[in-house]
């Protein structure tokens, strides 16, 4: 037997500030939650909570914050955002959201996935090491550069940049 959970709907919106909305006095929501957001007109929006608190939900519209005013209706969905994919998805174009916008039919999916993915654990990856001797003594002594890092070069204008670049890229 399937438990449909009921979702409630809130007209809580406090505050709108660029593509956010703060949505107060909800039951606890999860982080990466998506959001349908009717407007008072009938469009429909989508967003995705990017902050929760007891007292406050953060919330990140996706197609843009005008028209939200305190007649919007917000509902919390309890899942994370998923794309429809499949094998026909093969040399289409879609839109950001996964939609079709080439003209052709709209996608039947095998199976969605979730596209949060996994969090990178920083202790998994493997430590750089092998030293790259620039021949700049400053570069080496204050600032040392490692095979496998990425190689911030800086200068100003009218100074040889070129040189020191060219002898870093050849490791």
């Amino acid at each position: 037997m399937e438990i449909i959970k009921k979702m409630k709907e809130y007209k809580t919106i406090s505050r709108v500030a660029g593509p956010l909305i703060f949505v107060e006095k909800t039951e606890p929501i999860g982080y990466a939650d998506i959001v349908k957001i009717a407007l008072p007109d009938g469009t429909i929006k989508n967003g995705q909570v990017l902050d929760t608190s007891d007292d406050i939900v953060v919330v990140q519209v996706f197609e843009g914050t005008s028209g939200i005013d305190v007649d919007t209706r917000v509902k919390f969905l309890g899942d994370a955002l998923k794309l429809s994919v499949s094998k026909d998805m093969l040399g289409r174009i879609l839109s950001g959201s996964g939609k079709p916008i080439d003209g052709g039919p709209e996608v039947i999916p095998e199976k969605k996935l979730d596209i949060m993915g996994a969090a990178i654990n920083p202790f998994s990856r493997a430590l750089p090491h092998d030293f790259i001797q620039t021949g700049i003594s400053t570069i080496d002594a204050m600032n040392t550069l490692v095979r496998g890092q990425k190689l911030p070069l800086f200068s100003g204008s009218g100074l040889p940049h070129r040189q020191p670049f060219a002898r870093s890229s050849r490791f």
